[in-house]
Formats: C-alpha cells, structure tokens, sequence
C-alpha cells in the first residue's frame, strides 16, 4: 500500500528520504533516541522493510518501523506525536502496516515492550499481540524487562 487517506485528511504512507529528518526528530523527543541518519536511510530504503508514517496537512504525526526478514517480521517502533495520542492513529497506521507484512509473506510480527508500559501492552493486546515470554533486563536506562509479543498473520 502507497498511500491511504483518512475522513480526517490524515494520510498513512509509505515513509519517503525526505520524512527522515521529521521522523527522527520524533524519535528523539518520544524515545529519547539518536538514531544515526545513514542506517535509518538505509533501513527505510531495504523494500522488505515497512516503514510508514502518518502525515497531517503539514507535519508528520506518528511513524511505524517493521523490519521483515521472510516469515517474520519485528515490530521496531511506533510512535504517535504529543497532541495526536488517543485518536487512533496508531491502531489505523499499525493495521495498514500488518497488511503491508501480509502482502509480502511475513507469517508472525514480533515486538518486545516495556513490561511496565501499561498503555502500550493495553494496546497490543486489542490489536491482537499475544505475551509469549520475557527478556529480563532488556531496556537500560531505565532498567526494566521487555514482554515479547507475537502476533500471527
């Protein structure tokens, strides 16, 4: 999928070179992250990948990163910009992504969470993630174990 627009004019795309900078910087402030340009280009650019991203009529709100690699797929990041949080746009940019992985043949996408982040293992679930184990010690600063969830395609 190239493209799909919203009621609300929000479009769901596939994430260009030039959102990059945008992309990044909303990284830096929601993960507090410094991903390096080049590898982030790279990783766009890699067509197994789906990297997409959700852009009102000027600014891009949130963005996803999957990483595919034949059957299966890792959910890197999503992320929805202060401001957009609570209106769907992760539920409708995840699901456009998932069928993205359908269409390329991943069976499986993983993802590890932050075990504490109440919010984010909530949203999951509805989108039909399932816990299958626990990476003790996973996140660093600050410290905290990772729940691995899967879904099936």
């Amino acid at each position: 999928m190239d493209k799909f627009v919203q009621k609300d004019n929000t479009v769901i795309r596939k994430m260009a070179i030039s959102d990059l900078e945008e992309v990044i910087s909303l990284e830096r402030v929601i993960f507090g992250t410094y991903p390096d340009m080049e590898s982030y280009k790279k990783s766009c650019l890699r067509p197994e990948n789906i990297y997409m991203v959700a852009k009102n009529s000027s600014n891009i709100i949130a963005y996803c990163t999957i990483v595919a690699s034949y059957e299966t797929a890792d959910l890197c990041n999503i992320a929805v910009k202060e401001g957009y949080r609570r209106c769907h746009i992760a539920q409708k940019l995840l699901s456009e992504c998932i069928l993205c992985c359908k269409d390329i043949g991943v069976e499986r996408i993983l993802l590890e969470v932050r075990k504490d982040n109440i919010p984010a293992l909530k949203f999951y679930a509805k989108m039909n993630f399932k816990k299958i184990g626990i990476r003790k010690g996973y996140y660093k600063n600050p410290y905290a174990d990772a729940v691995i969830m899967e879904k099936s395609l």
